[in-house]
Order: structure tokens, then C-alpha cells, then sequence
């Protein structure tokens, strides 16, 4: 299966099955073989990606292999390949201690009304006689 992107927005994609939009993705590659495995095409199922208008083949896999990886990016570590992990609403949510949850805010705070400072009165004790800046 020949997979081709087409560049959307800064680090999105949308990927392409022929003509039919498979995905808009920043990992297009990976978003396309579980949208292609959802549909029940083979896990052994050979898949390559090209970018649209590129002969060069810039990723190549099965659909089962591509499927079960995402990329995981941080601060301190460039990109690296992890298993993938759908979200699910039955795994249970990680708890969080009492004492760490922000109480509710159910009184009103009242809101002070700040008027704007007003330069011309603090500017001449700062800066002596040269306010004019």
C-alpha cells in the first residue's frame, strides 16, 4: 500500500490512499496504518509512504508494525519510537491525592478595579526633569 502526504499546517499532514484521505495527522504514517488495520487490512499488509511530488520511499513497514508505534517527543530527548496505546474511558484514571486537588471555588472573590497608572505624575520623580521620554 502506497501511502503519499501532502504537507497541511506547521507539522500537520494529510495522508492519501490514491485519491481518498485516509488521515490529517503530525505522525501520518503511523495514523494511516491503524485507520488502514481498523478497516481490517492484514497486519502483514507491506505499506510505504512517500511525500507528494517524491519518487523516494521515506518510511516503509508493515501495517501491524506501523500500527503499534507512535513518535514521542520531550524537551530534554529528540523523537523516539514508542508503543502505541489507545485512550480508553474502562483504564482506570490515575488517582490524585486530596491534598493536591484544587479546593472549589464556590464564594465569590470580589474583584478590585485597578485604575491605569498614570505616568506623568511618577515619571518626573524618577527621572528628574527629562519626563519627556
Amino acid at each position: 500500500m502506497n501511502i503519499t502526504i501532502r504537507p497541511l499546517v506547521r507539522g500537520h499532514f494529510a495522508a492519501f490512499l490514491g485519491q481518498r484521505l485516509l488521515c490529517e495527522s503530525k505522525t501520518p504514517f503511523f495514523t494511516s496504518a491503524r485507520t488502514l488495520r481498523a478497516e481490517g487490512v492484514p497486519d502483514n499488509t507491506p505499506i510505504i509512504m512517500k511525500h507528494e511530488g517524491s519518487p523516494i520511499v521515506a518510511m516503509r513497514s508493515t501495517i501491524g508494525e506501523a500500527a503499534s508505534k507512535i513518535v514521542h517527543e520531550t524537551d530534554r530527548e529528540g523523537p523516539k519510537l514508542k508503543r502505541y496505546r489507545p485512550m480508553s474511558n474502562l483504564v482506570p484514571r490515575q488517582r490524585v491525592r486530596q491534598e493536591a486537588r484544587t479546593p472549589d471555588m464556590k464564594r465569590e472573590v470580589p474583584r478590585v478595579s485597578r485604575a491605569p497608572i498614570q505616568l506623568s505624575f511618577i515619571a518626573p520623580q524618577l527621572f528628574g526633569d527629562h519626563a519627556s521620554y
